[in-house]
């Protein structure tokens, strides 16, 4: 009513209006606002500020309420005729009291501030830490009185109900005391091996090993159809045994193929291409004799008979052709070869052999004891023979073949071999004084060389032509012990420490190449080397214990998880394990950026001015941009082919008149 009598922009509450004290009034309150603003056409907005200034205001008045409800409480004064609170009247305050028992329903809120006081034990902070302290000086001498029950049954001899012999033999063994064992920050692993490595299949035989390779394969994919694509592996491993038996297996532990290399004598050295041009098996044995296996993957398919049969011959029961294995291997012998002989009519002993392409040519190298390397062509013929050894008399340790580029090393000498040339190109280190254990090619920058020395120190070299070394990185003393081997893959080197305590690790090449070349010196004097950065603070990324392995070969691969094999000191296990390694690239800046579009605009306007400049008022000009011809294709004038035409019309008009 007051909203309407006095307009609803100057509505406002009145002064003697009631407020509500309990939740049924505040529900009349909301709805007489509610249908006082839709009668004067006032949003919702509206509506809901009302509403909540009335929630506002009822509760300040229920907490005005309840502070004059407690002052008077405290500051009660008994008038004299008798009429005051029930505290004042004696006998009719306890049958009031006796009334307030009953219980009694209400709407209205009750506001209590009065305080529960803590009635339970007290003490200051020393006190209350003294007692804590002692609580666990207790409980740590009821554990101490555990263990020694524990001791007394183990060592009385009786027999105790323990889950397994290994569980009693940690008990009893003795191990150093953990307070004093200082953990090396070098040898520390940064991460979990287990966020990296996952074994894949583990293959025992019967058979003992003495070999593996894999065997990088073309193609991941094989198809017949667009609609039936099926997977075939991206390499093959190789299990050799030393009478030449071969199994090739797949990357999830099947056997696809196994045959005989032919050898009569025992097999000391097995070789494949680094390149996925051919697939081709090197076995070489004890007598100097080479064999080289083609072989040939392909998906397996039925013959006509085979499907005809499964079609005809509807009561047999039919196995899905899916459930064996899905690639056809065969092999066949490429070629046999043989090194020469020495002069005293024997061959010289085999030690290393490597498979390597050089453009279009392929190239088998063997080096052997004397020191020499013989490369022979893919028809088996000897193209040349090196000498390492230069009157030292040392023999060729091993041959590194990747990216079309070979490092030999023989001895304290190491190098790479120039097939186009046929010679060998010496390394000299000036910073590196001890001896190469171990050299591997980095499976990125062939130039790149990773160095072992006696220490098991990883050194890592930078060569230039093949010739001038610059030292990248050192890896600290103790990081690596030898014996010790090495593979490289994007980003990390992974290694296998052959000693008393065998361990697959993997180490950081974050740093490798961020030194800065040498610095220019004086003139006509060398230029001054620059020393390599530290390496990571964390060299060894992740470091896996695991038994001793007679031979392992790493596969890399570029879309997935790279390949590791492991074969067991027997022989006789196989071990298959991804490595889900990742290097972060950083996407290539645009050198252009914003100037991009511009210049293509120029560009553009200048082409076509160009092409409106040339063909302005040009008569011979073979488009004519409008006028008489609209456009078309203009043969006139004195070109060559108008006059061909004029001439061919004339020779017709002559042919076509009849002879009187």
């Amino acid at each position: 009513q007051a909203g309407d009598r006095e307009g609803v922009a100057g509505w406002h509450r009145p002064r003697h209006f009631p407020p509500p004290k309990t939740p049924r009034h505040l529900l009349h309150l909301a709805l007489a606002l509610a249908r006082a603003m839709r009668q004067s056409r006032r949003s919702l907005a509206w509506v809901l500020s009302v509403l909540l200034l009335a929630g506002c205001a009822l509760a300040q008045d229920d907490a005005a309420d309840a502070a004059e409800s407690s002052d008077a409480q405290d500051d009660e004064v008994c008038p004299s005729d008798g009429s005051g609170p029930a505290s004042c009247r004696g006998g009719a305050a306890e049958e009031e009291a006796a009334a307030q028992q009953q219980p009694v329903f209400t709407l209205t809120r009750s506001v209590s501030t009065a305080r529960v006081p803590y009635t339970g034990p007290q003490a200051d902070l020393i006190t209350q830490e003294i007692d804590e302290l002692q609580s666990i000086i207790n409980l740590s001498t009821e554990r101490v009185g555990l263990l020694k029950d524990l001791r007394e049954a183990l060592g009385s001899g009786h027999e105790v109900l323990l889950p397994g012999n290994s569980n009693i033999k940690a008990l009893h063994e003795k191990l150093p005391i953990l307070s004093e064992v200082v953990a090396d920050d070098l040898r520390t692993p940064a991460a979990a091996s287990e966020d990296y490595l996952v074994s894949k299949a583990v293959i025992p035989f019967d058979e003992q090993f003495e070999f593996l390779q894999w065997m990088p394969l073309r193609s991941p994919r094989s198809s017949t159809a667009a609609s039936t694509q099926t997977s075939m592996p991206n390499t093959l491993l190789a299990a050799v045994r030393q009478n030449g038996d071969v199994h090739l297996l797949t990357p999830s532990g099947d056997l696809a193929l196994a045959f005989r290399a032919g050898h009569d004598a025992p097999v000391t050295h097995v070789a494949v291409p680094s390149s996925q041009e051919e697939y081709l098996l090197a076995t070489c044995d004890a007598s100097g004799v080479i064999r080289v296996h083609k072989v040939n993957v392909r998906q397996r398919r039925l013959d006509k008979k085979a499907k005809s049969a499964r079609r005809g011959n509807s009561s047999v029961e039919k196995i899905s052709q899916h459930l064996g294995s899905m690639i056809n291997v065969t092999v066949q012998l490429q070629k046999q070869m043989k090194l020469p002989d020495d002069g005293t009519g024997e061959a010289s002993k085999v030690t290393t052999v490597a498979m390597v392409s050089q453009g279009s040519t392929k190239y088998l190298l063997a080096g052997d004891a004397s020191g020499k390397i013989t490369v022979f062509t893919r028809n088996g013929t000897v193209r040349s023979v090196l000498d390492t050894a230069e009157g030292i008399g040392g023999g060729v340790d091993s041959l590194y073949a990747v990216h079309g580029s070979v490092m030999y090393r023989s001895g304290q000498d190491w190098g790479y071999i120039d097939l186009e040339r046929m010679e060998l190109r010496h390394v000299d280190c000036p910073m590196f004084n001890g001896r190469v254990m171990d050299a591997v090619l980095d499976s990125q920058l062939a130039s790149r060389v990773l160095v072992t020395d006696e220490d098991g120190t990883v050194w890592v070299f930078s060569v230039k032509n093949k010739k001038q070394c610059h030292l990248d990185l050192k890896f600290a003393n103790g990081t690596t012990l030898w014996p010790l081997s090495l593979h490289s893959v994007r980003g990390y080197a992974i290694g296998l420490e052959r000693g008393p305590e065998p361990a697959l690790f993997a180490l950081n090449m974050s740093q490798v190449g961020k030194s800065k070349p040498a610095a220019p010196g004086p003139k006509g004097a060398d230029a001054v080397p620059v020393p390599p950065p530290p390496p990571p603070a964390k060299p060894i990324v992740w470091r896996r214990g695991r038994s001793a392995a007679k031979a392992w070969s790493l596969h890399r691969r570029a879309k997935e998880g790279d390949l590791l094999a492991f074969l067991s000191e027997d022989g006789h296990e196989i071990e298959i394990m991804e490595l889900l390694m990742n290097v972060y690239t950083p996407l290539p800046q645009d050198q252009f950026g914003n100037f991009k579009m511009p210049v293509i605009a120029v560009a553009v306007v200048l082409v076509l001015g160009y092409q409106y400049m040339k063909n302005k008022g040009g008569r011979g000009s073979p488009i004519q941009g409008g006028g008489g011809r609209g456009g078309k294709l203009d043969l006139g004038g004195d070109t060559d082919f108008a006059s061909m035409l004029r001439n061919k019309k004339r020779l017709t008009n002559l042919k076509s008149k009849k002879p009187f």
